[in-house]
């Protein structure tokens, strides 16, 4: 059966149905490399995707060797995940330009993982485990179609968590810096009044290590934004001969995901700042004032290829700071020693052999009982990667003009994540820095494999040169990258926009950089979760007004619109669960007593669920009771602008007989124009007086009602009929005083208004269920021995005290019952 039949419910002809994909578009959806190799250019594509894939390399291989520190582990570990996750990560993944490997924030939420472990056997062999097991997590969820749960982070409470991670990791390496030990803390401010009570030790020569470059890496990051903002590699590579027609296809043609693949995701790992200053670099039609506004300078560009050579040779050097200062740290720890200066030491050379990533479990290096710590960690970890590589790679996406599949996302990381287990690597994710060059060159995700080439020929060459690199020089790596990640603006951005999304920006920041990256991620999501829940909750309502045309809008976006008089008509703006349902029925009963202090008697309520798809059954039930108090005050109740899903859950209770027209559907105009047709319902006081609530009695009434005080109910009873005999507008109603007595169960007090002569039979029958409903027993016998005649049948208040999980009242009524039939 086709799409359409299943539908429609009618057989229609395969003709109509989506083609079945062949096996060809299979592999490339999984595998998304062989949707633009054979489409690859080697004249066009491949010199840029070499200069990418080298500069990125010798990026990777410093800030590897870095990030492992940060993860306490061997510097080798984090090697083996550079020269891994790129090649798998080219096969499976779906963006053209994201670069991955070791990241900063999943670095240091590993590392806090692992540094309370001592054995370094067993810390590696967690390590291998997390990135393992984060993978089959990212795997599944991919599997289950769960992807679409990044929507449910926000972007100021990651935002926050991001900013907080960056200062946690600069001062992860403070003491790497200062050449201090210090021992292990497990809140971020212990670890600060560790480094004060320690300063006076610091070790001159790694401070001055650290200090220079520090500031040489943020000269050189200052004067690439200030004076090479731009690549000019696509103008060196420029041929200047005229492009034929067929390579002016060819270079417009972009191998994409298809529309139907894309799954669109904003995320909070880039600024808006940042997006702005990369459009700038990558996008040659945006003028000069969009530039400037971004916050760069647009050079124009040079007609000759020498100084087109020389701003490209400069702007590489500013990409390779890391590289710079390894070369420096690595003089100067060649110089002093190891006795003067903590250096990285021998690493092994070559590539790993193949090991499955348990081999902690089953050579016991690794406790059994911790299997269960490791998976919530690797939980943790998997959630980071996710978020930030997939926001990273959707907007830089943007950039280009490509579209993602966040799904595909998923299965590249993930697989990537499970491969770097079997080879002895840490968890990867997207980088930030890395990807901005890789985006600025590279062409395809070919410059990635090239950097695993080389990321593997220096584990064969270059590890005997690392042994004289410096901690200190790896700490100013690290905290140069940590202070890029910490983004201020956009707290300022939300406190001038958005004021309640900057608190929870701020609380996400503060609970993060108070209790750590581990507990101050999981205080995020909880965050994330609470705001969410109330925005839910707080959702807005709307008071509707008519417009002189007829139409029924919002009078606080139309103050010319008509009040309604004595109808009250709202509308609410997204759909009712059990933390919201509560504020619409105290809403109705805000605007109720609102009208009743001008002096008008509400005829009925209209509730306008035109923007509803579903309401659960906490709504259902809050709505019944709404209607249920609208009928005791002869109010009438109605539903309007219902769609099917709201009927058919109407329709399944008893309310929808009891709301205006019994008809959900019937449009916002039509409810309030019956309204106005339909006579209004008088309330009946014991004289037959056409009577309504005077709000003092009935706050006095209500006061009475929780203490169960008689006496003032009595007194407020004995004023009643001296306001009827005045005519008063204001006078209260015993039916109403009446049915908030059997609700609280005072049972003195029901007892009091029917001796004196309150015994009408249809209420007594109306409270005899209220009573049923609420489990008031003695109430509810009381009721029952008095309601000789009256129009609610047994089985109906049955049903009642069923629905209510009335546990007593069934079996009294059913005990009642039998009596009736026997008798």
């Amino acid at each position: 059966m086709s799409c359409l039949s299943a539908l429609t419910g009618r057989q229609v002809s395969d003709r109509f149905a989506l083609p079945k994909p062949t096996w060809r578009q299979k592999v490339q959806h999984y595998a998304p490399i062989f949707r633009w190799l054979p489409h690859y250019s080697v004249q066009r594509d491949l010199k840029f995707d070499i200069v990418a894939g080298i500069t990125v390399a010798m990026m990777l291989i410093p800030q590897e060797v870095s990030l492992s520190t940060i993860m306490h582990v061997p510097a080798h570990h984090g090697l083996y995940t550079a020269a891994t996750a790129p090649l798998v990560y080219a096969i499976f993944g779906s963006s053209t330009v994201l670069s991955v490997a070791s990241g900063s924030e999943v670095s240091l939420l590993v590392g806090s993982t692992l540094e309370d472990i001592e054995d370094e056997n067993e810390r590696i062999a967690t390590g291998i485990l997390t990135a393992f097991l984060s993978g089959c997590i990212l795997l599944i969820v991919r599997i289950l179609n769960l992807s679409q749960i990044a929507d449910f982070f926000s972007r100021p409470v990651m935002g926050g968590f991001i900013s907080a991670g960056g200062l946690l990791i600069m001062l992860s390496q403070v003491p790497n810096a200062l050449g201090v030990k210090l021992s292990s803390q497990d809140y971020p401010p212990a670890k600060v009044y560790q480094i004060f009570k320690h300063i006076g030790d610091t070790n001159m020569n790694a401070f001055g290590v650290a200090a220079v470059s520090i500031v040489y890496l943020s000269t050189v990051k200052v004067i690439k934004k200030k004076f090479f903002p731009s690549p000019v590699l696509m103008q060196l590579f420029e041929n200047d001969t005229p492009i034929t027609k067929k390579a002016k296809s060819e270079e417009e043609e972009r191998i994409l995901t298809p529309a139907e693949q894309v799954s669109h995701s904003h995320g909070f790992s880039l600024t808006d700042q940042q997006y702005s200053a990369y459009a700038a670099q990558t996008t040659p039609q945006q003028d000069d004032a969009d530039a400037r506004k971004a916050g760069i300078t647009v050079e124009q560009p040079p007609k000759t290829k020498g100084a087109l050579l020389a701003i490209f040779l400069m702007r590489t050097l500013c990409d390779l700071g890391p590289l710079v200062v390894c070369v420096f740290g690595g003089i100067v720890g060649y110089a002093l020693g190891p006795s003067h200066l903590k250096l990285t030491g021998d690493i092994p050379g070559g590539f790993p052999e193949p090991k499955v990533p348990w081999y902690g479990f089953t050579s016991h290096i690794i406790d059994g009982d911790r299997f269960g710590t490791i998976l919530y960690h690797a939980a943790t970890v998997s959630v980071v990667v996710f978020l930030s590589s997939i926001a990273m790679s959707k907007r830089l996406a943007i950039q280009r003009g490509e579209d993602i599949n966040m799904e595909q996302e998923l299965t590249g990381i993930g697989i990537a994540s499970v491969v770097c287990g079997f080879f002895q690597a840490m968890p990867p994710t997207g980088g930030m820095s890395r990807t901005a060059v890789n985006m600025q060159n590279a062409h395809t995700q070919l410059a990635s494999i090239i950097t695993c080439l080389i990321v593997v020929l220096a584990l064969y060459t270059l590890t005997g040169t690392l042994y004289y690199l410096p901690s200190a020089t790896l700490a100013s790596i690290i905290i140069v990258a940590g202070w890029s990640l910490v983004e201020f603006r956009e707290a300022k951005w939300l406190y001038r926009v958005k004021r309640d999304e900057f608190f929870v920006w701020a609380a996400s920041f503060a609970l993060t950089l108070g209790l750590g990256v581990l507990n101050g991620l999981i205080a995020s999501i909880i965050c994330s979760i609470l705001a969410l829940m109330w925005k839910s909750k707080v959702q807005p309502v709307a008071i509707l007004g008519e417009l002189d045309n007829g139409r029924f809008v919002d009078r606080e976006n139309f103050p010319e619109a008509n009040n309604l008089g004595d109808i009250i008509a709202i509308r609410v703006e997204s759909s009712l669960y059990f933390a919201n349902c509560e504020r619409v029925a105290q809403f109705i009963e805000l605007e109720m007593v609102r009208l009743q202090t001008l002096g008008i008697t509400t005829r009925g309520v209209v509730l306008d669920t035109l923007n509803m798809n579903d309401m659960d059954a906490t709504t259902i039930q809050v709505l019944s009771d709404t209607q249920e108090k609208l009928a005791v005050r002869k109010v009438r109740f109605a539903i309007a602008n219902a769609k099917s899903r709201l009927y058919d859950l109407l329709a399944a209770t008893n309310l929808l007989k009891r709301i205006l027209a019994n008809d959900p559907t019937i449009s916002v105009e039509e409810a309030v124009q019956l309204l106005r047709d339909l006579p209004p319902l008088e309330a009946k006081s014991a004289s037959g007086t056409s009577t309504a609530s005077n709000p003092v009695l009935v706050c006095l009434g209500k006061h009475a009602i929780q203490g169960e005080e008689v006496a003032i109910v009595e007194q407020i009873y004995e004023v009643y009929p001296e306001y009827v005999a005045q005519k008063e507008r204001h006078t209260p109603s015993p039916e109403i005083l009446f049915i908030h007595l059997v609700r609280d169960e005072c049972t003195d007090a029901v007892m009091f208004l029917y001796n004196n002569g309150h015994d009408d039979a249809e209420l007594i029958g109306d409270a005899f269920v209220s009573a049923v409903g609420g489990e008031h027993i003695r109430t509810m016998e009381f009721l029952y021995d008095i309601w000789h005649s009256s129009a609610m049948a047994l089985d109906e208040a049955y049903e009642k005290a069923v629905c209510s999980d009335c546990a007593k009242a069934p079996e009294f009524i059913q005990e009642e019952a039998e009596v009736g039939d026997d008798e």
